[in-house]
């Protein structure tokens, strides 16, 4: 049995979910729809859905847009982000580059996400 992985729980967040979700804090902040916000930045609902999720990264060009639409710098989001990053680390969440493959790893680690997002409004 030494030659069997086990399979690990630790909470996990994609760094691009956790920018998604400081994106989609701030649009809701204003009042704007994902729909209304997607077609200033001239794609589709659903694309611009899928970059909120973190299911989708960003480009760069991508994220001075939708920064510039919701009147923050890059800076600010990127620097949010870190911050999060690390309240994250310290609660024993991992925050993944890359979307992992354990999926219930991914929703405690979202569900962490959540609560540290309702904890500071």
């Amino acid at each position: 049995m030494s030659g069997m992985s086990t399979l690990s729980l630790q909470p996990i967040v994609t760094y691009p979910a956790l920018v998604g979700k400081l994106l989609a804090q701030r649009r809701e902040q204003l009042g704007l729809k994902q729909g209304a916000l997607a077609e200033a930045l001239g794609i589709s609902q659903s694309a611009y859905s899928r970059l909120e999720a973190g299911e989708s990264v960003l480009n760069l060009t991508q994220l001075r847009n939708v920064c510039t639409q919701l009147g923050v710098t890059p800076a600010q989001v990127l620097q949010a982000a870190d911050q999060y990053e690390m309240l994250l680390r310290q609660q024993g969440v991992e925050v993944a580059v890359e979307k992992p493959i354990n999926p219930a790893a991914i929703a405690i680690g979202l569900g962490l996400l959540a609560a540290l997002f309702l904890g500071s409004k």
